[in-house]
């Protein structure tokens, strides 16, 4: 069975990579904001792994990492991030220590470090 991957990304170039990148090995829902996100585990969706953007509309990242990591049904799914904004900049606002990749990230590094992620689940 294929492990499950939540991808929030309002960009939709990005998320045709990803889901080029990604779907022959994983099941992914992808949604482009946090908000839809959230409703899809609040549903009882489960992920194995959520990749998601820092800047988006309704819900962004930084929002959307805080209320998964204070709820008990979520906060112990790893997160990875894929943003365009300063690594540095944008830790200061994040309080997990999720792993970053600055866009444009090499879709195939990505790919192989959520490959090494998922294993490891």
């Amino acid at each position: 069975m294929k492990k499950s991957i939540l991808i929030l990304e309002d960009d939709s170039a990005t998320r045709f990579l990803l889901t080029h990148y990604l779907s022959t090995e994983y099941d992914l829902s992808i949604y482009e904001n946090g908000l839809e996100g959230l409703a899809w585990l609040e549903k009882g969706n489960n992920a194995d792994l959520i990749i998601t953007d820092l800047e988006m509309p309704k819900m962004d990242g930084f929002q959307f990492i805080a209320r998964a990591r204070n709820d008990d049904r979520f906060c112990d799914i790893p997160i990875l991030i894929t943003s365009s904004l300063d690594e540095a900049q944008a830790r200061k606002k994040i309080k997990c220590d999720c792993p970053y990749f600055q866009k444009s990230v090499e879709l195939s590094s990505l790919k192989s470090f959520v490959s090494r992620m998922l294993n490891e689940v």
